[in-house]
């Protein structure tokens, strides 16, 4: 398949993966604190939300195994990564300090160590290894209190000093190195290994097994949760599934609603996102900007949880609806802008 052919169910996914993330800075950016946060509609944003980073970095990895850019090109994408995250962090300085590590210097690391990954993602033996690896470090973990920071996000933004930044960037961070390589090498273990009939996801045997086990696991700890009272899922207290940081719960629960989102959009050919996938990286960077201007108006306005909800919906559907139009003006993208300067 030439270069210039592309995988629409990749760029369906990626869009999804934005669209996610907009519901969820939207989210928790317009929550009405003074209403019960126990809702149906809660749970959903939630759930979904936890699975956009996830998605993204994963499609990221497959793309970064099938980029056929050179060294230099690589170091130019990751500077400009770096300078973008920068901005991010300007557009939301109620969420952010200037120097927080994010997902696009996440992204950046990821370029920057590519032969690894494509090493790892090729070779069966050093994917083996990689994989022990991750079980190691998170078994580490258990007896290391912190090793991968609190659960306090004004910790895991904070950066007043090069020492907290570089813990970010790798451990402590919101999405820091590790464990977040995992999904990109996933991805990447995809991407090189194209299936019969051009497909990215296997549907085969061994997907539905690991799917299976996922939501054994889903299952098994939400009924455990429920028995000892205790919060399943959560953001920062999730006694199973934890966000931040990411434990071995969310690592599990997370890859198999990947799976599952990956296998649905491919084997129904749903093309609906496509369009926000081909323009992720400039949905991603703009969304903050109205975020951060409209940060106070649910406390303004004392809206409900329904209104909250209704918000959110409008304010997500709104960039599925630019991306429809602003495709017609792809040389106008932040993506355009970094093939061109990566190109020489």
């Amino acid at each position: 398949m030439s270069n210039l052919a592309r995988f629409r169910e990749i760029d369906s996914l990626r869009g999804l993966a934005v669209l996610l993330m907009v519901m969820v800075h939207a989210a928790a950016t317009w929550n009405p604190h003074n209403s019960a946060q126990s809702t149906w509609i809660a749970y959903l944003v939630a759930g979904l939300g936890g699975l956009a980073a996830p998605l993204f970095v994963t499609i990221f990895g497959w793309g970064l195994v099938r980029s056929k850019s050179t060294t230099n090109g690589n170091i130019i994408k990751a500077t400009i990564l770096l300078l973008l995250q920068l901005l991010v962090n300007l557009f939301s300085p109620h969420l952010f300090d200037p120097l927080t590590p994010g997902i696009l210097s996440l992204f950046a690391l990821l370029i920057l160590i590519k032969p690894l990954i494509v090493n790892m993602a090729n070779n069966n033996i050093s994917f083996l290894v990689f994989s022990i690896s991750i079980f190691l470090i998170y078994g580490l973990s258990s007896f290391i209190y912190n090793i991968q920071g609190t659960s306090d996000w004004d910790s895991r933004v904070s950066t007043n000093n090069l020492t907290i930044l570089v813990s970010h960037l790798f451990l402590t961070g919101t999405y820091p190195l590790f464990p977040w390589i995992t999904f990109a090498v996933v991805g990447a273990f995809l991407g090189s290994s194209i299936t019969e009939g051009g497909k990215t996801l296997p549907r085969n045997n061994t997907t539905l097994l690991l799917i299976i086990i996922g939501m054994s696991y889903c299952l098994v700890s939400l009924i455990l949760a429920n028995e000892e009272g205790s919060v399943w899922a959560h953001p920062t207290k999730g006694a199973y599934l934890n966000f931040f940081p990411a434990n071995i719960g969310f690592m599990i629960g997370s890859m198999t609603g990947v799976l599952i989102f990956w296998l649905i959009i491919q084997e129904l050919q749903i093309s609906l996102f496509e369009y926000c996938g081909r323009l992720s990286l400039t949905i991603y960077l703009l969304h903050f900007i109205p975020l951060t201007l409209l940060s106070n108006i649910e406390n303004e306005r004392y809206w409900s949880v329904m209104e909250a909800s209704l918000a959110v919906v409008i304010y997500t559907t709104a960039w599925l609806l630019f991306a429809f139009v602003w495709n017609r003006l792809q040389w106008l993208t932040i993506e355009a802008l970094i093939r061109k300067l990566s190109s020489g």
